[in-house]
């Protein structure tokens, strides 16, 4: 098992856990390799430390500190429960979104400017934007919220 500190283009910084290198490589190439917070696809391994281990006579190391949203996370995917509790909902949200946003790709921060600047009608969109589009919403004072991914349907897992 390795474990990885990923990264999507969107600077949202996660962890993957996978059999192997090539398990990583493999699941990146076919696309099943996505941001849990923005389901971005351009996803790759973050620089970090290296880690260090102690021999196990010579005392501990101190534990990693993490932030509060990491502890929060890690204590609801540590159930089975809360975690199919948590994606249930996470489902419920996005067939909201699906049914009462129109969905405009890849132009989502073109017309969301558009709109807070008054040049289009009002309405709720829904899409994807890169970094640098999500940058230029925030200097332009569009408020604007990543999604994570729509859970799987466990009917369609093999």
């Amino acid at each position: 098992m390795v474990i990885y500190d990923l990264i999507c283009d969107i600077d949202h910084a996660f962890e993957g856990w996978f059999k192997n290198a090539e398990d990583f490589q493999s699941q990146s190439e076919s696309g099943l390799l996505t941001c849990p917070v923005c389901g971005s696809e351009q996803v790759s391994k973050k620089l970090t430390a290296a880690k260090l281990t102690k021999k196990s006579n010579s005392g501990t190391l101190p534990a990693p500190q993490r932030s509060t949203a990491q502890q929060v996370v890690s204590a609801d995917t540590q159930s089975p429960e809360k975690f199919a509790q948590l994606q249930k909902m996470l489902g419920r949200v996005h067939g909201f979104v699906e049914q009462n946003f129109e969905d405009v790709g890849n132009k989502f921060a073109e017309k969301a400017i558009s709109m807070h600047k008054g040049e289009e009608e009002q309405a709720n969109i829904r899409g994807i934007a890169s970094k640098d589009q999500v940058k230029k919403m925030a200097e332009e004072g569009v408020e604007a919220v990543a999604l994570p991914p729509k859970p799987i349907d466990p009917d369609k897992v093999n």
